[in-house]
């Protein structure tokens, strides 16, 4: 059961509180839909013993190739060659190192990590020396509190990706400085922190808004100054990181799809608007299996359509949260706008492979198509999609 805001859940309303109301979704969308024959998934083992939970991809060392970052590590492609980093703290079976953001943070030619870690409250750096065999720097952006993980986007449209770490105590992000180790620190508020967030133009002015467990935060910018305005719209139970804004029903709305990140459920909540107010009425996609942390939105078969690709997080909670030791297995879905149907697609189900607490999708080998590097507690693991 998931709980919103109450404002006009009419249908599928069990019981409603002044303010907050307890309902069923409606039911999921049929999942169903023929096998996926334009893709094929080639699987490759980098480090079957790997329990960073984080991924980033990019040219490390600059001889034109895609490695793949993950924790103390990085794999040098083609033949996913292992080189230190630096070490990590381990603590209660997790590494604190819970973003790995491929970025030149200095402007030297040369691809830096941008991490978030939970423990240590902090958001920083690690300085790519440009040769194996030397540790790699770390430097500190700040330490705004404990953070679940980290995403880049750009807020600014400076073309220069900007951090937004997922903080318990307080929603904020950092303004990157072009060809400079400097951030602007850009505090949204506190009513919309929380486990669960995302970035995207929730009411169509064409600037990007903040969404979390709690609601929405409104963007207002004059010049160069951000303003944000706080709409208690929606509560959610400990959501993905990220939640996606994206407009599912094709009605010019932008709608919200999530995961519940530790227990079972894929949702989307729809946007419906009338002179009196804004409504979010949800809909379940499916929720056969538990842990769907992290999701995506990407066109995976290079028709020009979104497709919503997601997977269980191995041991979220080291195995402590509903189905926390069910099978594994990584899944994309193509939504029928016209047939109301989600057709889930295998990338790989009862197998070694966790989707983590942060994959990342990319071309990684070079062939025009987009691939799936997923870290986890059950190690690190490339999808190479073969047409």
């Amino acid at each position: 059961m998931t709980r919103f805001h109450c404002s006009s859940f009419k249908k599928a309303m069990l019981y409603c509180l002044p303010a907050v109301c307890l309902i069923h979704a409606a039911q999921s969308a049929e999942i169903s839909g023929p096998s996926d024959k334009s893709i094929q998934w080639k699987k490759h083992v980098l480090n079957a013993e790997s329990k960073f939970e984080a991924a980033g991809i990019g040219d490390v060392n600059g001889d034109g190739k895609i490695d793949i970052m993950c924790g103390d590590s990085w794999y040098e492609a083609p033949n996913w060659i292992k080189h230190r980093v630096c070490d990590i703290h381990e603590q209660n079976q997790y590494y604190d190192d819970f973003a790995n953001l491929m970025q030149d943070v200095d402007g030297d030619g040369d691809l830096d990590v941008v991490s978030a870690n939970y423990f240590g409250q902090e958001v920083l750096w690690r300085e790519n020396p440009g040769k194996t065999g030397i540790d790699w720097t770390v430097h500190s952006i700040d330490k705004p509190g404990n953070s679940e993980t980290a995403y880049f986007f750009d807020m600014n449209g400076d073309g220069v990706m900007d951090i937004l770490p997922n903080v318990a105590q307080i929603y904020v992000w950092y303004e990157k400085i072009p060809n400079k180790p400097t951030w602007k620190k850009h505090v949204v508020g506190k009513e919309g922190a929380g486990h669960g967030g995302g970035v995207g133009d929730v009411n169509g002015d064409g600037l990007l808004d903040f969404i979390g467990p709690k609601g929405w935060y409104e963007t207002s910018k004059t010049d160069d100054q951000f303003t944000y305005t706080w709409h208690p719209e929606f509560t959610l139970e400990l959501p993905s990181v990220p939640m996606l804004i994206q407009d599912v029903n094709g009605d010019g709305l932008n709608d919200i799809i999530y995961g519940m990140g530790h227990n079972y459920g894929i949702y989307w909540l729809e946007q419906q608007k009338n002179k009196e107010a804004r409504t979010w009425t949800p809909h379940l996609i499916e929720k056969t299996w538990s842990q769907p942390h992290a999701l995506f939105l990407v066109d995976l078969d290079g028709n020009g359509k979104l497709e919503l690709v997601t997977g269980k997080r191995y041991h979220a909670h080291n195995g402590h949260d509903p189905g926390g030791n069910d099978p594994r297995c990584i899944y994309y879905y193509k939504y029928d706008k016209q047939a109301d149907v989600w057709q889930r697609h295998v990338v790989e189900e009862n197998g070694s492979a966790g989707f983590g607490l942060m994959p990342e999708i990319g071309d990684v080998d070079n062939d025009g198509d987009l691939d799936i590097v997923c870290p986890g507690k059950s190690g690190l693991y490339l999808f190479e999609q073969v047409r």
